[in-house]
């Protein structure tokens, strides 16, 4: 009887367990952009448990979208010649001035494991030849593992994870590009992430590079609360609303090394900062426009997320 009881609690332990992971499967489909939309996507986000989704943005790009139902700009770096499809004969180099945006973060009380990004791409006839992702993890600086699933003839990945367009008489929409993210970078994640799609080498400024149903999957994983020592006490943070930009954080409360991270409602990353707990902590977001922030407070023991408002 008593090896029967121990079995029944680790069962339901394990069951316990299973039932904190959500797995998610999120799609950005692009369905409300028109060509005077802006460098914000308006489509609404996708929406899953335990997990924050921002708007895609275009930074150092033609103002607005080159075309409706896709994440489509132009002024991209030159380096193609019309009609080679050479990658050796490509003379340009990425500008890391100029890409596409998305950040995703864990909701309070969830950590985040992502596994992966696919998406579908298009250019026009003397648009980019080019393109890789990038993550916030690491600044930006390396490309992310990337491959072509299925296999598709039109497209390649070139050593270093630089995806190429094979073909330049090809200008419809390719499927397959995939980017795999592993390994203790995209696990455990308790802060939020933010990829950067660059693309480059296009055949005249006024070449298009466009995605389209972009989806990433991963994992979110409720922190468990059952223990009490796993919550941050919420430090107060005020005025909020702000009319100035100028918050205060009073972490006198808390003990542990802590950090504040700043998002916007779009899911931008603004900020992270290593606050005093033995102290008030000023917040400067009086560059920034109104709206929506989120506060991410993290330490060693859990994270706790507040949303702020800024009124100007």
């Amino acid at each position: 009887m008593t090896r029967k009881i121990i079995v029944s609690v680790a069962f339901a332990m394990l069951l316990t367990i299973a039932s904190l992971a959500q797995n998610f499967t999120v799609l950005y489909s692009f369905d409300s952009i028109k060509t005077n939309s802006g460098l914000i996507d308006p489509t609404p986000v996708p929406i899953a448990t335990g997990v924050g989704f921002g708007a895609f943005s275009a930074t150092g790009t033609s103002a607005n979208p080159n075309s409706t139902l896709r994440f489509n700009f132009t002024n991209w770096p030159i380096g193609a010649t019309s009609g080679s499809d050479s990658y050796s004969s490509l003379t340009g180099a990425i500008n890391l001035s100029e890409y596409y945006e998305v950040t995703i973060y864990p909701e309070n009380g969830y950590t985040l494991n992502l596994s992966g990004i696919t998406f579908s791409v298009q250019r026009s006839g003397t648009g980019i030849r080019t393109y890789v992702v990038r993550s916030s993890i690491d600044g930006y600086a390396a490309n992310l593992p990337a491959t072509i699933n299925p296999v598709n003839p039109k497209l390649s990945v070139e050593p270093g994870d630089i995806l190429f367009w094979n073909l330049d008489a090809t200008t419809t929409n390719q499927n397959g590009s995939t980017i795999t993210l592993t390994g203790a970078d995209f696990s455990n994640l308790v802060h939020p992430v933010t990829f950067r799609f660059y693309a480059y080498n296009s055949e005249a400024s006024s070449g298009s590079f466009s995605i389209d149903n972009v989806s990433f999957t991963g994992i979110a994983t409720a922190i468990a609360t059952s223990i009490s020592k796993n919550n941050i006490e919420v430090p107060p943070v005020y005025p909020n609303p702000s009319a100035n930009g100028i918050y205060t954080i009073d972490a006198g409360n808390i003990s542990d090394k802590t950090t504040v991270t700043v998002v916007s409602s779009i899911g931008k990353f603004i900020l992270i900062k290593e606050i005093n707990t033995i102290s008030k902590n000023m917040i400067d977001l009086s560059a920034e426009a109104n709206g929506i922030y989120f506060f991410i407070l993290k330490n060693s023991r859990a994270n706790n997320t507040q949303k702020i408002i800024l009124n100007k």
